[in-house]
């Protein structure tokens, strides 16, 4: 028998985490006073905000090195 770990993207992540909290990108913009096009170019890595990502994360429960582990933000020196 033969498994097959299936990798889910971040995307892919949040997108399930947003149906099952019921919210939606547009919704975080509304919060964060962006558009949601802004918030769904984060999600999908076309651009970077560390307050979007912080705010998407915050919103599903999680924290935002799980979601974007290869891009850890380093504590101010």
């Amino acid at each position: 028998m033969r498994i097959i770990l299936h990798m889910i993207t971040t995307k892919q992540k949040i997108r399930i985490e947003f149906i099952k909290r019921n919210i939606s990108g547009a919704e975080i913009g509304r919060r964060m006073g962006v558009s949601r096009v802004a918030v769904y170019q984060v999600i999908t890595g076309k651009t970077k905000s560390k307050r979007l990502r912080k705010a998407i994360a915050d919103a599903i429960g999680m924290r935002v090195e799980d979601l974007w582990p290869e891009n850890v933000y380093k504590a101010a020196k």
